[in-house]
């Protein structure tokens, strides 16, 4: 199989979902394909298709069909494709040669019209001579991360008070869009940052890697690592202001700066020497009994 020469490995249980999306880092994608399941996505009966390089679709063959319908019928009952393939061509075999006419339409699963495709409802009449019927479903390509979803094409009898399916199991197919959007991991781009003397904020920078599609956000939060002060901590509203903001990546973008203020020392030192001050000398009163006076001490810091 073509993985085991792009990850060296016999089986694709035996990588871990990091290591295969280094793999399908845009700058390797081209020629390399992937197995969508093994990437962490929800939907199943998945197939190894080109991502991100390049379009196209899988159809997977009929197996196990018991009930196939006497006239017509699909001609794969699942087909995978990805969101850039823009469409999804599918293929309805019909098995007498006698004119017959039905209705095609399609049906949401995981997948909505118009959000994810465009809904096709039409009632086709196939000659005596025809075999096959090729027609196309539209695919919606968005900007933004989504698992990978489902939709359902049915045959169906428009002569029937309720437009009903065809019987068989093979007047239905499903259809599997593959998301190619890779939002990408956030991480500071330094667990380390050094503060000068006389610096009255912090710059911390924050990087978007692997990928930049779609708006993702995340929260920040600063945590103190002692609640005492000492040589190699630092202390809220001490030496900095706390904070917890949401930030936003919006689509494509790689970086973003978050700027934590820090206390000023000369400030905080004035205020707290004033406080001092002015505690000492309510002290003073208490002690010599002294009447209240009207003066009132204004502490600014």
């Amino acid at each position: 199989m073509l993985y085991k020469y792009i990850l060296e490995v016999d089986d694709l249980k035996d990588v871990d979902t990091i290591t295969l999306f280094n793999c399908l880092k845009p700058d390797q994608l081209l020629e390399r394909f992937a197995y969508r399941r093994q990437a962490g996505m929800n939907s199943q009966h998945k197939d190894f298709i080109k991502l991100k390089g390049s379009k196209g679709q899988v159809e997977s063959a009929v197996k196990n069909v018991q009930n196939e319908n006497d006239i017509v019928g699909f001609k794969c009952l699942h087909y995978s494709v990805t969101e850039s393939n823009g469409t999804v061509e599918v293929t309805i075999v019909k098995k007498r040669k006698i004119e017959y006419t039905f209705g095609i339409r399609t049906r949401d699963l995981t997948a909505t019209a118009p959000k994810d495709y465009q809904t096709e409802d039409k009632i086709v009449t196939m000659k005596a001579n025809e075999i096959e019927l090729k027609f196309n479903v539209p695919i919606v390509d968005d900007e933004e991360w989504e698992p990978d979803l489902d939709f359902a094409i049915e045959i169906y009898d428009p002569s029937s008070a309720e437009a009903d399916i065809l019987p068989g199991d093979d007047t239905k197919c499903v259809v599997t869009i593959l998301d190619e959007d890779f939002p990408g991991t956030i991480g500071f781009e330094s667990t380390d940052v050094l503060v000068q003397k006389g610096m009255k904020e912090i710059v911390v920078v924050i990087k978007r890697e692997n990928g930049s599609d779609g708006t993702i956000s995340c929260m920040i939060k600063t945590d103190a690592i002692a609640e005492k002060k000492t040589p190699n901590s630092a202390v809220e509203f001490d030496d900095y202001c706390p904070m917890m903001n949401k930030i936003t990546f919006p689509h494509s973008e790689t970086e973003l700066r978050v700027a934590i203020p820090l206390v000023d020392k000369k400030v905080s030192d004035i205020g707290e020497k004033m406080i001092e001050e002015t505690d000492k000398l309510d002290e003073n009163k208490d002690e010599e009994g002294e009447e209240e006076s009207d003066e009132e001490v204004d502490v600014m810091f």
